[in-house]
């Protein structure tokens, strides 16, 4: 990256391992890694393969896994209700953003077998400011990190999203819980 670009730590997506690179490029380090999480996977269900927090030997990590993760670091989610006007929040009093989004998958899905073994196509990905001022999305499917701008042009990039279909959470500290907490 250039000397006016901030150097972001970004990784790239494997596997189904983007809730792990969504947790890591919001620390900025890689913090967590696939064996952390199937430590918490496993806290859960015993199994060593079929379970409903996470997929056979290849991450895809639900929530209670992110959550669990977060705490261990003392951070929290709060989801944006679909309802929720954007304008209510301020950004910059929270570590990132993180959200799941349904992921296209026509090939997969039309195969029974895989289609039965796998849950139903979703992705992670981050969105965090760098320096306070402006915010980049940190998606592991894009080559490098994306500058989305101010807080005003996040407000509008996650506007243009389906609502409906994006579950957005705002990652807070847990000392910062009543301060999100929905009106």
């Amino acid at each position: 990256m250039n000397n006016d670009k901030p150097d972001l730590y970004h990784e790239k997506q494997r596997l189904q391992l983007c809730a792990l690179h969504s947790l890591n490029s919001l620390f900025q380090k890689p913090l967590f890694n696939k064996q952390k999480l199937d430590s918490i996977v496993h806290e859960y269900d015993k199994s060593w393969c079929w379970n409903e927090y996470s997929t056979l030997f290849t991450g895809n990590y639900d929530l209670t896994i992110i959550l669990d993760a977060l705490k261990q670091q003392g951070y929290t989610l709060r989801a944006i209700d679909v309802n929720e006007s954007l304008d209510i929040f301020h950004f910059k009093d929270c570590l990132g953003l993180l959200l799941n989004i349904p992921l296209e998958r026509p090939f997969f899905d039309r195969l029974p077998l895989v289609r039965s073994w796998t849950k139903p196509g979703r992705h992670w990905f981050s969105i965090k400011s760098i320096n306070g001022e402006n915010y980049y999305n940190l998606d592991s499917k894009l080559s490098r990190p994306k500058l989305i701008g101010n807080e005003t042009d996040l407000k509008q990039y996650l506007n243009t999203l389906n609502r409906t279909e994006t579950y957005m959470y705002i990652v807070i500290e847990e000392t910062m819980v009543e301060k999100f907490e929905q009106k």
